[in-house]
This record gives C-alpha cells, structure tokens and sequence, in this order.
C-alpha cells in the first residue's frame, strides 16, 4: 500500500505541474517538469525495488540488498534524449574520475579481510549507476533547466514533510507515521520526532538540512527569493519537528559557512569584516534560538547521556576494527558484519564500567556505527580515506574561486547547495549513520556532482548573470565591437 500511494502522489504532482502550464507547456518545461518529479521521487524512503539480497543478516550502513532506484528509470530517459536530441553528440566522460573510482572498487573488492563482498558490491554497483545517471543528466539539460526542475520537486517535497510534520507529531496523528512507509520507526514519548516519507526522524532530519540549504541558496542569489524564503523556513521548521539535533546542528552551522563563504565572499575568511558582519551576528542569533525557543531539544539531560554513551561505545568498536586493519579497513559497507563476525574481541566492561548508562551489546552490533567518517576509515582504511578528507577540504578551499569564475546565479545554486551538504557531512556526520543511507545519497551526490560540472558554470544565462560575469561579458563584447570597426576603416 505504501509503493502503491507513493506513485498516486508523484502522479497527482505530476498533473499539477503540467495542468498549471496548461497552453506554455514547452519541450524545456517538459523537461524541467520531469526532472522536478524524479527530484520528488528521492524523498521516499520505500520507492525502490530489491532485486538480490547480500550474504549476511547485518545491513551495514548502506543496505544489503541490490535493487533498482528512481533514477535507473529517469536513466532510460536521458538516453533517449542523448540519442533522440543530441544524436549521441555528448561530452567525452573526465577519465580520471573513471580510474578513481575503478581502484576504489577494485581494492575494496579484492580486500582479504571483507567478510561481505556481496554488500560491497551492492554499494559498488550504485555508486557506478549512480554516476552514469549523473553524467546523462548533466549532457542531457542545461543548469537553468536543472535548477527550475530541482527547485519544483523540491518545493512539492518540502510542502508534504511539512504536512506529515504537522500532522504528526503536532496534531498527534499518529496514524500517518506508516503512511508511506509501512516499517517506518518512531522515538520515544519523551522526544517524538517527526518521520515524514523517511521512515526515521534522523533521516528525515538529514534529509531535509540538504534541501534547506538548497533554498536558502535561492534566496541569497535572488532566485524566486520570496518562495525561496518560505520554503525554507518550511524546511526548518521540519528539522524542528524531527526532534534531530544533529540535523538542526548541521542546517544552522551550514548556514553560517554559507553566508561567510558566499553572501562575504569579497572578505578574507577570517577578515574583520567576515566576523563583524557574518560570524559573530549569526552566532548571537543562533546562540538565543538554541536557548530560547528550541531549547527543549537539549533539555532532556538523560536522553542525552544515553545517546552519548552509545554513540561513544560504537566509536570503541570503530577503534577496535581500525586497530585490526588500519591501511585497507574491512571493504565498504561491511564493517558490520565484521563487528558481528567478531563480536567476542570487542569487550566493552573495560571501557566503560565506570558509566552509569549502559547500551545493549545486540543494539551495537546491529546498527551501523553512528558516524560516517569513522565508518569509512574503518572500511577503506587510510589508503581510501584520506583522498575522501583532502577532497572535502580542497571542496571548500575552492568554493570561492568556482564561485568567481561563473558565469551565472544558476550555477551558483548547485555550488552553494553542494557546500551545504559539505558542512551538513562534517557536523552532522560525527553523530549519525544517515548521510551514508542510498536515499540521501540520491540528493546530496547530486548537488555535490553537479556543482563541480565545469560546463554548468561556463554557461551564461543574461537575464540571471552575476554583476561581474555581466561586467565582463559587455567589456569582451566591446572590444569584439572595436576590432571588427577597426578592420572596416583600413585602406584598400
């Protein structure tokens, strides 16, 4: 019932856009239209089809079993406008990429130590799929098409979170938990969070920080800035209702980046300007909001003692497989099973006898570790995880520089959105597994792979250029001007 209303609803969303069109309804709005329902389509944490299961009981962070997602059938129809369109005239795939990501798969593969390489090769098989989407996507629809396209899914996305979120935990309508996912899983009565089409309050909360940051983007590039403002304010009000502390961590010290890194660009990161201005404003704001009204997300003393505790338990585990295999780690999504498989070496009473708070062994042993760097050192080991961490850092150390060199707000979206999802990683990621679950991935890899298409920032959009790109396309059209009036008055 879950999968059956999920399609009714993409399809009711899907009439409404094109019935709003009515007559205007172009090939480009078209595409925009289909690209706003697959962006849709990511939110539902039930919308995929398992195919073949892993070798093992334990999950792993990822999943275990193979099976089709949304965009393997948004796939099939960029290949038929690459073929139909562009007569297969598409931009030659970056090389490098390709041998990256092929050793990646390979030594995790051939690792000695992964007890489960069929789970690592549901993940391998993916990340592969999952890139070629992304390159059809990207050769397939211009960034302005792209941006319209993300902005309506996601503002159809952002519209029903804030309904489920009302509804439940605000009117108490516990019935709709299970709506679009029949095994969707609640907190406590002490912090009943919000589980919208997730189907866990900490997902959702994951979830929604990308697309907040996506609007708040908008809004700061003047892009739709009055919708953009109460979307997002929708949005954090979602991160609210999850009762995610790490979610509204992540969405408010991404904000902060944002605002230092893009809206005072033009100032050095640690200027005096960038702290008067940006830095010490937004941290008086947020230092009051957090001990104001969303205060009682923190007051709880004892849930919190115990969701430390755990998470601090689940990093002994980490550090004991990272001691056993430092330099290749145990394979990608597998570190579970090799916790399961050696569950008698982990003995926790010498850790921690002296806390008061204690953690069942089964809940360590069947949830992945609660913080998604830990977990990919643990299963890459150093040789993988240290490209992964000189990334993040040159992704942010480059912002401004790709920002500068557009030549559009477009553009500026996704890379704004893709720093975003950066810092939500960084907060949000040393406490919760989420980031790392196939369905955020959908949307936080688009927006990161998107926002580093060099052809998406050399495109130029007049009507929605940034002041200096515009400066400097009138200068380059002037001097083409001159030189052409200069060949016309030469002598015979």
């Amino acid at each position: 019932m879950d999968r059956a209303l999920i399609f009714v609803t993409l399809g009711f969303v899907l009439l409404f856009l094109v019935a709003r069109e009515g007559t205007r309804l172009t090939r480009v709005r078209v595409h925009e239209i289909l690209i706003a329902i697959y962006t849709l389509s990511c939110c539902f944490a039930r919308l995929y089809i398992p195919i073949i299961k892993g070798d093992a009981d334990a999950s792993g962070s990822f999943g275990n079993s193979l099976a089709i997602w949304p965009f393997y059938a948004m796939s099939l129809f960029l290949i038929w406008i690459v073929a139909k369109r562009k007569s297969w005239h598409i931009r030659r795939p970056n090389l490098w990429l390709f041998l990256i990501f092929a050793a990646y798969a390979g030594y995790t593969l051939a690792n000695p130590y992964n007890l489960a390489r069929r789970q690592t090769l549901v993940e391998v098989f993916y990340l592969l799929s999952f890139a070629v989407f992304i390159y059809l996507f990207a050769n397939s629809f211009s960034v302005k098409s792209v941006v319209n396209g993300i902005y309506m899914g996601l503002a159809a996305t952002v519209i029903l979170h804030f309904v489920l979120a009302i509804c439940y935990p605000v009117l108490g309508m516990e019935s709709v938990v299970k709506i679009f996912d029949t095994e969707a899983a609640t907190r406590s009565e002490e912090r009943v969070g919000a589980v919208g089409t997730m189907g866990h309050p900490n997902v959702l909360g994951t979830y929604v920080s990308y697309y907040f940051t996506f609007f708040a983007a908008c809004f700061i590039t003047a892009y739709k800035r009055r919708e953009s403002a109460v979307f997002a304010v929708m949005a954090f009000i979602v991160i609210i209702l999850s009762a995610s502390r790490s979610a509204l961590m992540a969405s408010v010290v991404a904000l902060v980046g944002i605002v230092v890194f893009y809206v005072y660009r033009r100032y050095k990161l640690l200027s005096l300007q960038s702290i008067l201005k940006g830095i010490i404003p937004l941290g008086i704001f947020i230092a009051l909001l957090l001990t104001g009204p969303l205060s009682f997300l923190f007051s709880d003393i004892e849930d919190l003692d115990e969701m430390t505790t755990s998470r601090l338990m689940h990093y002994y585990c980490g550090y004991e497989i990272f001691q056993d295999h430092p330099l290749v780690g145990v394979g990608l999504n597998s570190h579970l099973v090799y916790l399961f498989e050696n569950s008698s070496a982990v003995i926790f009473e010498q850790v921690f006898d002296m806390t008061d708070i204690w953690q069942p062994e089964e809940f360590m042993f069947s949830n992945p570790i609660h913080n998604i760097w830990i977990i990919l050192i643990v299963e890459l080991g150093l040789i993988g995880f240290i490209p992964i961490l000189c990334f993040v850092i040159w992704y942010i150390a480059t912002f401004k520089r790709r920002t500068r060199q557009s030549r559009n707000r477009y553009y500026n979206i996704l890379n704004i959105a893709g720093l975003g999802v950066v810092f939500c990683w960084l907060i949000q990621g040393n406490s919760d597994w989420a980031p790392l679950t196939p369905q955020v991935l959908s949307l936080s890899l688009m927006f990161l792979a998107l926002s580093l298409n060099r052809h998406y920032a050399a495109e130029v959009h007049p009507e929605f250029e940034t002041v200096e790109a515009s400066r400097r396309r009138q200068r380059a059209e002037m001097a083409k001007a001159e030189g052409e009036k200069a060949i016309e008055i030469q002598p015979a």
